[in-house]
């Protein structure tokens, strides 16, 4: 799609069950981003996202999946399906330094309510690949 304002591009990304799944572009005059969705690493997104101002990738932080499935009956399915349609916090660093994104803000947390896990631990782990600055995203964040 394409108007005078802003063209939105789109591409295929991994989220199983989910089919299709996509994730985002948008490019205006003055600037690029560029949403994940839900999805594991994916190439298709790391090509959607070449040299874009701003990525906004899910994330999942893996200590806290342990403690968070650790509280259900099916623990282990529901760690299998999460793992296979969300990318770590690493992984997002390093679709984000793939792509020669600028920025790279972690969104849709998973697991989103664990008190141990600090704002710097989510951007410590995408640092471990991505070069950039690291924001953790919040409801009605401005960037």
């Amino acid at each position: 799609m394409q108007d005078e304002n802003v063209k939105v591009t789109a591409a295929l990304v991994h989220h199983p069950p989910v089919v299709p799944s996509f994730g985002y572009r948008f490019d205006a005059s003055d600037r690029s981003i560029v949403i994940s969705g839900d999805t594991a690493p994916s190439d298709n997104l790391i090509k959607l996202a070449q040299g874009a101002d701003v990525l906004v990738h899910d994330a999942l932080f893996v200590p806290g999946v342990d403690r968070l499935v650790a509280r259900v009956p099916n623990a282990a399915a529901l760690k299998q399906s999460i793992m296979s349609h969300h990318t770590t916090a690493e992984d997002a660093g390093r679709v984000a330094q793939a792509a020669g994104v600028e920025v790279l803000v972690l969104s849709h947390l998973v697991p989103p309510d664990d008190p141990s896990i600090t704002e710097q631990m989510w951007i410590d782990a995408a640092r471990m690949h991505f070069r950039g600055p690291v924001i953790v995203g919040k409801d009605l964040l401005e960037i």
